[in-house]
């Protein structure tokens, strides 16, 4: 009897060196992306008061968030404070006026804070602080 050497050894020894390779590839990406095992995440919660200030009686307003609405009423009184807790940082603030059929957008500080909106002349203008 001759010895022969078997080609599927060959084969399968290759496709065991590749699956290392690739198993190591997944390691050192997992480690890099997590390096201390946890997602990272924005930062948390952000807590911000708007303030609805002046001209905005009567008024049908939208507070949307990154695409999420995060209040919708209609404005009865002078001044309005509405408290909105978000995830993350650099939030954007849109300001939907569906009867005028307005939309405003703002970015939000990332520390969160105080944002005093006011509506002059149609316009919505901005002050954070």
């Amino acid at each position: 009897m001759s010895k022969r050497s078997n080609p599927n050894k060959g084969i399968m020894l290759g496709i065991m060196a590749m699956a290392i390779v690739v198993l190591a590839v997944v390691v050192v990406f997992w480690m890099w992306c997590f390096p201390d095992g946890k997602t990272q995440s924005g930062g948390g919660q952000t807590r911000y008061q708007v303030v609805l200030a002046e001209g905005f009686v009567g008024d049908s307003v939208m507070l949307q968030v990154n695409d999420s609405v995060m209040w919708a009423q209609r404005v009865m009184a002078d001044s309005l404070e509405v408290p909105l807790d978000v995830q993350g940082n650099g939030n954007l603030l849109m300001v939907a006026r569906p009867e005028e059929d307005m939309l405003s957008s703002f970015e939000l500080p990332d520390d969160g804070g105080r944002v005093v909106l006011r509506k002059r002349d149609g316009e919505v203008q901005i002050d954070a602080f």
